[in-house]
């Protein structure tokens, strides 16, 4: 008999195709976990500091600056920065090499290279006078989907002395990011270890960030209202205190206003953005 019904046999029917899942991305740096809300807070400052900025190339450029204040004697900051041709984003520019060095001939230096399209490296240098006092060597490794960092800081094998970080960070989902801290340090007669556990989770107004380990938590909320008003929220740290900072950003102004609400004092500070060839008074 024929298909009176007119069906098409089972092997005619249009197979659906299976639905494709995006990657998921990668989560960046475990240093840049809080970067939302550090960001928004202005550089404390306590005096008058004056700025010149001088752009010499599309690669090189140099500050002047001279902070004047009641609780010390004043200062003068030579700072310098060159930035190569390999630009991965808007924020990442490969070799960069950053320098800078006050009137008494301390120097920091940093210098970020780019090794392979996935490796990174980092060397940190800073100087008091002429006595190293700090040196330190980071390599980061970016996959698809995770990071693995590893520094070392203060390396000597003379002294058998040596503070190792390892970090890593995988993304779950699109939203949840977790990871760890792994801070080792060892000299003659003293060794120890301390980690700590990191959590991120990305909504689409808002962002919120916990580290929890033996030396304590740190937490931090950051939330845009809109595109002109954001909120960032740090909890207590032994360098950070509590704060909540509105923070309002009018479009194509020329100021910003920034208020920071502590427990027991109001701030307001009023910044300049920064120009080519600019002069800025603080």
């Amino acid at each position: 008999m024929g298909n009176t019904l007119g069906l098409a046999p089972m092997g005619a029917l249009p197979r659906r195709s299976p639905r494709r899942e995006e990657p998921l991305p990668n989560p960046g740096s475990f240093d840049e976990l809080h970067r939302l809300c550090k960001d928004v807070f202005p550089a404390q400052m306590e005096g008058v500091k004056l700025v010149v900025n001088k752009v010499l190339s599309s690669h090189f450029q140099v500050a002047h600056t001279v902070h004047m204040s009641a609780l010390g004697l004043p200062g003068y900051h030579l700072h310098a920065a060159y930035a190569g041709d390999w630009q991965l984003s808007p924020t990442e520019v490969f070799p960069t090499v950053v320098g800078d060095m006050d009137s008494s001939g301390s120097l920091n230096a940093q210098v970020l290279l780019l090794l392979a399209e996935r490796l990174r490296a980092k060397a940190v240098f800073q100087t008091q006078q002429a006595k190293f006092l700090t040196w330190q060597f980071d390599g980061e490794y970016r996959g698809d989907d995770y990071t693995a960092t590893l520094t070392l800081g203060n390396p000597d094998l003379i002294g058998e002395s040596v503070i190792m970080v390892a970090h890593f960070l995988q993304s779950l989902t699109h939203r949840l990011v977790l990871g760890g801290e792994l801070v080792y340090h060892r000299r003659p007669g003293e060794e120890g270890a301390i980690l700590t556990l990191a959590g991120k989770y990305s909504a689409v107004h808002w962002v919120a960030t916990l580290n929890v380990g033996s030396g304590g938590a740190h937490a931090s909320y950051y939330h845009r209202a809109n595109e002109q008003v954001r909120l960032p929220m740090l909890s207590p740290t032994p360098q950070v205190s509590h704060e909540l900072l509105p923070a309002l950003r009018p479009p194509q102004a020329l100021l910003f206003f920034l208020s920071i609400l502590r427990i027991r004092s109001l701030h307001a500070f009023i910044l300049l953005i920064p120009c080519q060839d600019s002069c800025s008074l603080c």
